[in-house]
């Protein structure tokens, strides 16, 4: 009655032969969604630049030529915030919006509309100095935008594109 039986009922069988098996069955599909990403890796489209301690997405968008190499100059005057720009040749005209944003979620953000002035654009706003603020600039038609850094105490932001 010495009945063998089949190589394959073994289960020590299925061990050296099945786990191997399944470990490069594995390998391919990690391989394959490697190469073929999936829609999530696709939500962060354009540069992200470093500002602060901040990773910051950026729009990949054309800036207008005066834009492009220029900048602007906040600052706070009493209860104003003015923008002023570096160059004379700095596009001029019409309503500017400063979005005012900080890194710790106690502290709310604001935006603030700038009109026209004699120097550049004023509106009326204030910031806490206590800690740094994420600035950014657009014009109303958002045909451009600059960003920059506000540091804790400091009495000005430079913002560039």
């Amino acid at each position: 009655m010495t009945q063998t039986r089949s190589t394959w009922r073994e289960p020590m069988v299925w061990l050296l032969v099945g786990l191997p098996l399944a470990s490069v069955a594995i390998g391919f599909a990690l391989l394959f969604a490697a190469v073929h990403p999936g829609q999530e890796d696709m939500e962060t489209v354009g540069r992200v630049t470093r500002v602060g301690k901040l990773l910051v997405a950026a729009e990949d968008r054309e800036l207008p030529a005066q834009v492009a190499t220029k900048g602007l100059v906040l600052r706070i005057k009493g209860d104003m915030i003015e923008a002023v720009p570096m160059d004379g040749d700095f596009p001029r005209g019409g309503k500017l919006r400063l979005t005012i944003t900080s890194s710790e979620p106690a502290n709310h953000g604001q935006v603030i509309q700038l009109s026209p002035s004699e120097l550049g654009w004023r509106g009326v706003g204030s910031l806490d100095g206590g800690h740094d603020w994420l600035v950014e600039l657009r014009p109303e038609n958002a045909a451009w935008l600059l960003r920059g850094h506000w540091a804790a105490q400091a009495r000005f932001a430079r913002l560039t594109p």
